[in-house]
């Protein structure tokens, strides 16, 4: 890494201002045991372009060129890093951007509403101990072996991307009794409404494209491939032992007991959301006004207006980003109880869940003129009327590390943002290339389910299947990832969050 030299410290020592060509108001939120490489801050500078470009676009206007923004004093005003802040596909992962009267699809990418659910459970995790073989075969024939026995009637499809969990409640009477739906306690879901943020539902006028999708067989109990989806990468559903607890009031009134076990869930809209996402960064590139005295943002990150003569170009996005999510909190609710279905299968016994939250991250937060983009971040939002104890902020740490439960505090400064992981140490191209006796170190302790047992004698002669397997996990692998109680702490240290509990990884689901 080399020196960061437009770092410059603030009065708070957990915070850093970061001097940018544009003169941004830019923040960036870590310790002194947090890394950061050079490589991420070069690709936000391309994405800080994007307020250039804005710039560009009304000072052409004044001049009589093609109307874009009208009056609508659109701009980017601030950006705060979160401590998982590295370089990401498209944008860095951990950057919040606040802009007004216009959104920018590409700082969040296809991964929309990619996001955490964590459920706590009332058995203690040893009783998991005799029966992890009999766990692991159940969650891979559920999650992977076609399995997932979730009917859907076009009715529910319909309701969950227009309404997302509140639909979901709606309509579940379609195909009550029928698989995985006979687990499913609609009266409790509607309780739990309230522990998902913004109720596991944004707003919506229309449907984006999704007809055939809604429809699939046009059958009340049809099935279809989306639906119980982990989705790749770092997506994961994980069994946790709830190893300590910091705050003992907070935890007791989200229903946290040290030793029992716990499910946190990490994906998003899988399919759904490639579809926003690249439609509408092709849209933006489309109409976006380059002319002679107009250049194009680096790295695509085009805008699109949401108020103004064109306001219905970036509203259009925003319904067909709210279809995704509302798909990705229902994706959430089912993969929890597949994982509750598999330990009950496996053990012979029956476990009682609970809800503690269900916090998105890769959204744009529409509210009045002001549109706040999280890519690989999370709100944390501080006590407001009865939630006096602040927002849960869920931030895992790697596979093979302890994750963390905390309460938002609000921070003004921070946009009321924490960060959603421990990020990325390395990247994924050199994660895989890592010596393979620090692999196995690494990970050979590890319950890893993913869609091939690789210990089955069936596939001891498919050594391309094998390292094909074996690729994937390593891009995942504990030291791919910063440590995770350095970022915590960082978060805690700037009055972001404060720690509520700790998890300790049992089994991982990596799809």
């Amino acid at each position: 890494m080399g020196k960061l030299d437009f770092l410059r410290p603030m009065s708070d020592a957990a915070c850093q201002r970061v001097e940018n060509p544009l003169g941004l108001d830019v923040r960036l939120f870590g310790n002194d045991g947090v890394r950061f490489e050079r490589e991420a801050f070069e690709q936000l500078f391309d994405f800080l372009d994007v307020a250039r470009a804005t710039e560009d676009v009304k000072g052409a206007e004044k001049r009589g060129g093609p109307v874009f923004f009208g009056d609508a004093p659109a701009g980017i005003d601030r950006v705060v890093l979160t401590p998982d802040f590295h370089k990401g596909s498209l944008v860095p992962v951990g950057t919040v951007a606040r802009a007004r009267h216009m959104c920018i699809p590409q700082s969040i990418g296809n991964d929309v509403c990619c996001g955490m659910r964590l459920l706590v459970t009332d058995l203690p995790a040893e009783a998991l101990e005799p029966h992890w073989a009999a766990i692991q075969k159940r969650l891979r024939a559920i999650f992977f072996a076609g399995e997932r026995d979730i009917p859907m009637s076009p009715r529910q499809r319909e309701a969950v991307l227009r309404e997302g969990l509140p639909g979901l409640v709606r309509t579940s009477a379609d195909n009550e009794g029928r698989g995985i739906w006979s687990r499913f306690d609609a009266r409790a879901a509607k309780e739990d409404l309230e522990r998902a943020h913004a109720q596991g539902s944004f707003f919506t006028r229309r449907l984006f494209g999704f007809e055939r999708f809604i429809q699939s067989s046009g059958k009340v109990d049809g099935r279809d491939p989306q639906i119980g989806c982990v989705g790749g990468g770092n997506h994961f559903v994980e069994l946790q032992r709830i190893d300590a607890l910091f705050d003992g009031h907070a935890a007791r009134a989200w229903g946290m007991s040290k030793g029992t076990v716990a499910i946190m869930i990490h994906s998003g809209s899988v399919g759904l959301g490639h579809a926003i996402g690249g439609h509408f960064m092709d849209r933006a590139r489309e109409i976006f006004p380059t002319g002679a005295r107009v250049k194009a943002p680096k790295g695509g990150f085009y805008p699109l207006p949401t108020s103004g003569p064109r306001a219905e170009e970036g509203l259009f996005y925003l319904d067909g980003m709210g279809n995704a999510a509302n798909f990705a909190f229902a994706n959430r609710l089912f993969l929890g109880l597949m994982a509750v279905r598999a330990i009950e299968e496996a053990s012979g016994r029956s476990v009682a869940s609970r809800l503690v939250y269900d916090a998105p991250h890769n959204l744009v937060f529409k509210d009045g003129d002001v549109c706040l983009h999280r890519k690989g971040a999370t709100p944390a939002h501080g006590p407001r009327g009865d939630e006096w104890l602040g927002q849960p902020v869920i931030i895992p740490g790697s596979m093979g590390a302890a994750s963390y439960l905390l309460a938002g505090q609000g921070h003004e400064a921070s946009l009321e943002s924490a960060c959603h992981g421990a990020g990325r140490a390395l990247s994924r191209g050199r994660a895989a290339h890592v010596a393979r006796d620090v692999f196995v170190r690494e990970t050979a302790h590890l319950r890893v389910v993913g869609p091939i047992d690789f210990r089955s004698p069936a596939l001891a002669r498919r050594r391309d299947i094998l390292e094909k397997y074996e690729k994937r996990v390593m891009e995942e692998a504990p030291y791919a990832y910063k440590a995770v109680d350095a970022v915590v702490d960082s978060v805690e240290e700037a009055g972001i969050a404060r720690k509520v509990a700790r998890l300790f990884p049992l089994c991982t689901v990596k799809g």
